[in-house]
């Protein structure tokens, strides 16, 4: 066989294309920034005692990561769109791909929940100040006569002085065709005082869990939380039972 002079023999190498790897390789690195994101802000909403500008700061700080996180999202939401398009994903990239997604959304809601809570507190605009009753959180556990609960309670515009006093909780509704109403710490594992102490200077968290008694039959709770000193207050809030499973 002739041999041309001068000729080049080029060699070619084949590199299997996978764009499904570097997609998912991306979008754990989003998920490893949002958790990193997430974990900074559990710390922030924990740290009641810190100045009243540190608070502003991590105010400041969330909305940026909110937007940032909703800019992320769309991007993701449009990569899902041309991977469901795409012929060589399997059906089990494209699950992981999903719950990612629903990992995102919930984590962009806590932030936006935790920025509008620090908005609260902060608000110089808010014509309520002093003591004030948040929400009540109740959510069902394995066992069906046993639930965790979860009470917030809120110094709101002033946030100069810590607020001292107590809270009373009360379970209320019907046992047996009559109607009842049980203190918390009568249905609490871990709560024993009828008088709930408070003492915070931007909020204080109740949480734990309880039992609810052979033919009872929640219907509501009742909160009365009193502040005590120069700017006594007495505030009252019922909720309704409703259980999240």
């Amino acid at each position: 066989m002739a041999v041309v002079k001068g000729s080049k023999q080029i060699k070619m190498i084949v590199v299997p294309h996978k764009p499904m790897r570097n997609f998912i390789l991306s979008l754990s690195a989003i998920l490893i920034a949002v958790f990193l994101a997430a974990a900074g802000v559990y710390y922030g909403y924990n740290l009641g005692t810190t100045e009243n500008i540190d608070v502003r700061i991590e105010r400041d700080q969330l909305s940026i990561e909110v937007n940032s996180l909703q800019t992320q999202m769309e991007i993701l939401q449009q990569d899902l769109v041309n991977v469901q398009q795409a012929s060589l994903v399997d059906r089990q990239a494209l699950v992981e791909v999903q719950e990612m997604l629903v990992g995102l959304r919930e984590t962009n809601a806590q932030l936006e929940e935790d920025v509008l809570f620090y908005r609260q507190i902060m608000s110089s605009e808010n014509d309520e100040t002093g003591l004030s009753i948040g929400q009540l959180d109740l959510t069902g556990t394995e066992e069906e006569n046993r639930v965790r609960y979860h009470i917030e309670l809120r110094q709101l515009a002033n946030n100069e002085n810590h607020i001292s006093g107590y809270a009373n909780v009360s379970i209320m509704g019907t046992q047996n065709g009559s109607e009842v109403s049980f203190p918390l710490r009568s249905l609490a594992l871990e709560e024993s005082q009828l008088d709930i102490k408070l003492q915070f200077r931007y909020f204080q968290n109740i949480e734990g869990e309880l039992i609810i008694p052979e033919n009872f039959t929640p219907e509501a709770v009742q909160i009365l939380a009193v502040s005590q000193g120069e700017n006594a207050k007495t505030v009252q809030k019922n909720f309704a039972w409703l259980v999240e499973r």
